[in-house]
Formats: C-alpha cells, structure tokens, sequence
C-alpha cells in the first residue's frame, strides 16, 4: 500500500470511541493535553493529531501492554495500539 505525504506536523482526525480516551487517559502515562481538545461525534469522539503525536500515543499504549498483568486490559490496549497503526501506514510526512 501507497502511503500518501502530508505537511509535518499537519493533523489528522482520529476518531476513538468513549473507552479508548478512557484507555488514553486512565490506563497511561500519556499526557492529558493530547486528547484535551476532543470533539464529540456520534458515540464517540475526534481528535486531530499529528503522526508525531500518535506515535507518543502509541508508546505510552505499548508501555502499559507490555507491563500490564490483566489480559482484558493487554488485549484493548494492543487493539488501540494497531487502530493507531493504520494513520503511520496511511501517511507519512518526511
């Protein structure tokens, strides 16, 4: 698959359900800014990020996967991670 090039640090609208923010904010490191600016949509909600942002997002995830006990939590988290993954594999911005 082709990825398509966009402007660094341009931002893209990532769409996450109530229980992956819940996953962001609760579960991780992750800096609360990141998804501080969300817009609600339907059942759940936007947020616009840059590939920058999601690759911290996706670090902060895999650090709390990898050292989590409960396998429930280890499995969302993993799926959250691989929903992020398609934006790097989509877009590039070198």
């Amino acid at each position: 698959m082709k990825r398509k090039k966009i402007h660094y640090g341009s931002k893209l609208p990532v769409k996450l359900t109530l229980r992956e923010r819940d996953l962001i904010h609760e579960e991780t490191f992750c800096a609360p800014e990141l998804v501080k600016f969300a817009v609600v949509e339907g059942k759940g909600i936007r947020v616009d990020l840059s590939l920058d942002d999601i690759e911290e997002i996706q670090g902060y995830i895999a650090a709390e996967a990898n050292h989590t006990d409960n396998k429930k939590l280890q499995k969302e988290l993993d799926g959250l991670f691989d929903k992020l993954q398609v934006y790097l594999d989509t877009y590039y911005d070198q």
